[in-house]
């Protein structure tokens, strides 16, 4: 991890006060990662207790390539209960706290997460429903209740999806996904019936989701044209709040069509960006979402904004936080615990971002062209004024390589804060350059092929 400097970042962050213990406790389900780390040091700082637990299919995930039974053992007593022994865990393990709330940070803990809160803290529910996490059920919701919706089918056989290839206009072009996936992986677009049909057999032939209770199918979906955005919001007994809008910049990379390049925070401008804010609230509450974190990703097409999919009870799923609290002043994290915790400070939060952002903030995700071994440390290109973080991975001479094709892939990050926005924008497609031209990586692609 390498910090930079700029003229816009001018934070100093120190640890935290620990608070008195309050008797609170929020569960928090698959705790990996950043986001993992952030809410343990948050939760010290409110007095709050953290219970970490695993779900099933992501426990599952972690002991696959364990040879030590101890730590597979370690991993199992740290699981969620079963359905239906919820409330006898909680007597054993949390007797005389108060549990606050149930929060995750896997696309495969979602539907324990929601199964915990709903058995454990009733009065903030948020109902059982799989239409949060199926793809195709939650278009098939949005239809249902008036809302724009993408046209789709799911396919259980090559013929069911030729079947629907045949209605879309010519020339042919259709996404292909799975109904439950994460970051990406197995998502394709066609633009032959050869292509499609290698794609469906890929998709009915391999599991992506880790939920092994995920529905199966190919997910064939007209492609929406247009800009793709993301709202993301934390909601309180039903009361939604917008704390951020990025706009994504996707494109074709390494032979995949929808590689992530950058995230970039914009600011509630104007009508345009209200009616996309209205739609994703009224995407949540059809889906009977009422409490914690969303990330909505919405295309901007020509009939106006129309679903890719709602990830409800997950945040980013990247390092957000500091470009949000410079370019906005505030984070999706400390809302959320404004949510569970503190009402006055959840009541004097803004219900928009604001009009204009107090800088320019974009994250960009480093894309390796080349696949092999690092021959040579990964440093920040020279140049870059927007440049306050640098994180690569791989970085040290001698880690593997791979081909950057979905977020499950990308080769690290970028991090762009200026006051002037059209630095950060330079700054962006200068790094943007250096990957396609596989110069962000010295890659030794020889040693690759032999391993």
């Amino acid at each position: 991890f390498h910090s930079t400097h700029s003229p816009m970042l001018c934070l100093l962050l120190a640890p935290a006060a620990l608070a008195a213990p309050t008797g609170a406790a929020l569960i928090y389900c698959d705790p990996v990662g950043y986001e993992g780390r952030y809410f343990r040091e948050a939760c010290e700082a409110r007095g709050v207790l953290l219970v970490r637990l695993w779900s099933t299919p992501y426990a599952a995930m972690l002991s696959e390539d364990l040879e030590d039974a101890e730590e597979r053992a370690a991993i199992q007593r740290g699981c969620a209960p079963a359905a239906g022994e919820e409330a006898a865990w909680a007597e054993s393990a949390l007797s005389g706290m108060a549990i606050t709330g149930v929060l995750c940070g896997s696309d495969a803990g979602l539907a324990t997460a929601e199964r915990l809160q709903h058995a454990l803290v009733p009065a903030r529910t948020n109902g059982l429903v799989p239409a949060r996490r199926d793809k195709y059920l939650m278009h098939e919701a949005l239809r249902t209740a008036g809302l724009a919706a993408a046209r789709q089918s799911v396919a259980r056989s090559w013929e069911e999806a030729r079947s629907f290839l045949s209605t879309l206009p010519p020339p042919l072009r259709v996404v292909l996904k799975p109904r439950r996936g994460h970051a990406g992986l197995r998502v394709g677009l066609a633009s032959s019936e050869p292509q499609a049909r290698h794609m469906v057999e890929t998709l009915l032939s391999e599991r992506v989701s880790l939920d092994t209770e995920a529905e199966g199918g190919a997910l064939c979906q007209e492609v929406l044209e247009g800009e793709e955005w993301v709202v993301d919001t934390v909601s309180r007994a039903g009361e939604h709040k917008c704390v951020a809008l990025w706009r994504y910049g996707k494109g074709e990379a390494n032979g995949a069509p929808f590689v992530n390049f950058y995230d970039e925070l914009r600011p509630c401008a104007g009508e345009g960006e209200e009616r996309l804010v209205r739609y994703a609230l009224a995407v949540l509450d059809t889906l009977g979402w009422r409490w914690g974190p969303a990330h909505i990703e919405v295309k901007r097409t020509s009939r106006g904004p129309v679903l890719v999919e709602v990830n409800a009870g997950r945040f980013n799923g990247v390092d957000f936080g500091l470009l949000a609290d410079v370019c906005v002043g505030h984070n999706a994290y400390d809302v959320t615990l404004d949510a569970y915790f503190d009402q006055a400070a959840w009541a004097a939060l803004p219900a928009l971002p604001p009009r204009a952002l107090r800088g320019a903030g974009r994250l960009v995700k480093l894309v390796a062209s080349e696949e092999g071994v690092l021959r040579a440390a990964a440093l920040p290109p020279a140049g870059l004024e927007s440049l306050v973080r640098w994180g690569p991975e791989p970085s040290e001479p001698g880690e593997p390589v791979a081909l950057t094709v979905d977020n499950n892939s990308c080769a690290g990050y970028a991090w762009l804060l200026h006051a002037d926005e059209a630095v950060v924008a330079a700054d962006c497609a200068a790094l943007h350059e250096l990957q396609a031209a596989g110069r962000l990586f010295d890659v030794d692609s020889a040693s690759g092929a032999e391993s």
